[in-house]
């Protein structure tokens, strides 16, 4: 009972710190995922409380948590839908996914309304029967399991369509693509499979220990949580700007009259002159101001006037810089990693995995043929 208690305690504090990290960082998402991480935490109050027979001390508190079994799969959805979306607000539609909870609580309404005395002697039969589940008890558990895997896979790719989209907008990846959450996600897949586990065995499967993994598991979680970064650091008219353009298709146009020629002219001599792509947190919005036009007009002009993304476009110009600089003699001292810092990529991952992709080889393979010459 111990350690349901403290699993739970610490699913509590969790969704606490979510709470904190909200104010300044992602604020609606971590807001849902902190009601996710909540709901999961009642899920061990509740074993903890039938371990520990404190229904039988206040029996009016039975089943009062099982509505929020319906509600862990939709929360967790809705705190990965405002993680990729960048300018949405709460919506009362949102609620419509939690259907299934209000009509648990409905169906509900009539055993908290049973005596005393009624949840008592149901609470001995349910003793007496040594937690067996029954065919409603399957079918109830199957339909959670079946909610719980089709909100993942939704969230799974709402987080790898968010990766597309943040090409459009970010010359960075690193932080800001998500990647902490799909291992968080990962996470609580394991934990859902735990859980089917210990449903399917119940009380004999490791001897009622599932409770360490969970609790454990709340480490792992809590790891990934406060590695996350604001995913759109920007103010509010431009992320209104930036909403319309992640949901944009991206259509190439060759039509030479498509594009302002004389704006593109401007930008390759701003890239040429001033070099912002050496600003490692260059953004759309961030050279849409030294552009002196809306981010929506630079966007078109990139994808257009170019056929690339922000990402490419601005990555192309940092591996032309490294590659001057990998070639310059005078600056062999200086590590593979300061180079990629030079030219104004913030990890080492990124800056060899752009420069293989563009030149053909790494960075170290570059260099050396060029010194070599």
């Amino acid at each position: 009972m111990l350690i349901n208690a403290i699993s739970a305690s610490s699913f509590f504090y969790l969704a606490f710190v979510l709470l904190v990290k909200g104010r300044t960082t992602n604020r609606l998402a971590n807001r849902w995922l902190a009601a996710f991480v909540i709901f999961v935490g009642f899920l061990q109050l509740g074993d903890a409380l039938v371990i520990s027979r404190t229904y039988f001390q206040y029996p009016h508190f039975y089943n009062v948590l099982d509505p929020f079994l319906f509600g862990v799969a939709p929360a967790f959805y809705w705190a990965t839908f405002h993680f990729v979306q960048p300018s949405r607000q709460f919506n009362k539609r949102s609620l419509w996914h939690f259907m299934p909870c209000y009509l648990i609580f409905l169906l509900s309404i009539p055993d908290f309304l049973e005596s005393k005395a009624e949840k008592l002697a149901l609470l001995k039969v349910l003793e007496e029967q040594g937690q067996v589940l029954g065919p409603v008890g399957i079918a109830v558990f199957a339909l959670i399991f079946l909610q719980c895997v089709v909100y993942m896979v939704l969230s799974y790719r709402q987080i790898l369509q968010h990766q597309r989209n943040l090409k459009k907008v970010s010359s960075i990846q690193d932080g800001t693509n998500l990647q902490w959450f799909i291992y968080f996600l990962n996470g609580v897949a394991i934990l859902l499979l735990f859980w089917i586990i210990e449903i399917i065995f119940y009380t004999n499967f490791l001897d009622g220990k599932m409770s360490w993994i969970y609790w454990l598991g709340t480490f792992y979680l809590g790891f990934y949580v406060i590695q996350q970064k604001e995913i759109y650091p920007f103010a509010a008219q431009e992320l209104v700007e930036i909403a319309a353009i992640i949901q944009e298709k991206q259509v190439i146009n060759s039509i030479p009259s498509a594009v302002d020629e004389v704006q593109k002219g401007q930008l390759l001599r701003l890239m040429e002159s001033e070099k912002p792509y050496l600003d490692p947190e260059l953004s759309l919005p961030k050279l849409a101001q030294l552009m002196h036009c809306s981010t929506h007009e630079l966007s078109h002009l990139i994808n257009q006037g170019f056929e690339r993304n922000f990402y490419q476009f601005i990555n192309t110009y940092r591996i032309e810089e490294s590659k001057r600089l990998l070639s310059d003699p005078k600056l062999e001292h200086l590590t593979i990693l300061a180079i990629g810092f030079e030219a104004g990529f913030n990890s080492k991952t990124t800056f060899n995995t752009t420069f293989k992709q563009l030149v053909g080889m790494s960075p170290v393979e570059f260099r050396k043929r060029e010194l070599m010459v």
